[in-house]
């Protein structure tokens, strides 16, 4: 008799235990031609060329953080990923991305962060002046 009640009872025991909840938040910000030369011939090199940068920030069961360092800042290093630029050779139509992801478990009071994302993606077209 015993076995018939412990049954529903580990499995609504799970079925609530294992519940998590992701939100995500976007922002970006674009930046023109804004060229040094703007009177001289270009032509386009390379469209929509990216680079990225992620850190993710885990919180333990003890409360304690742990983290993927971005030591030189999330923006300078997704730059950094960016390919290298030649001779007479500039980035134009420049947009920076910023991706937030939080994960967590849903409480009466809100929610228990558990884990947070961010990724910073910056995207550019590469002009070459003649």
């Amino acid at each position: 008799m015993k076995k018939i009640y412990l049954l529903p009872l580990i499995l609504t025991l799970f079925l609530v235990s294992s519940c998590s909840v992701t939100q995500q938040s976007y922002s970006f910000q674009h930046h023109g031609t804004d060229t040094l030369k703007s009177n001289a011939d270009f032509m386009y090199v390379s469209h929509n060329v990216k680079g990225k940068a992620k850190t993710t920030i885990k919180m333990s069961a003890w409360k304690k953080m742990k983290q993927e360092m971005a030591l030189d800042g999330l923006m300078s290093e997704a730059k950094s990923n960016l390919p290298k630029l030649g001779d007479n050779q500039a980035y134009a139509n420049l947009s920076v991305d910023k991706l937030t992801t939080v994960t967590g478990t849903p409480t009466q009071g809100g929610l228990v962060v558990e884990q947070i994302t961010i990724e910073v993606v910056v995207s550019t077209d590469i002009i070459q002046y003649k």
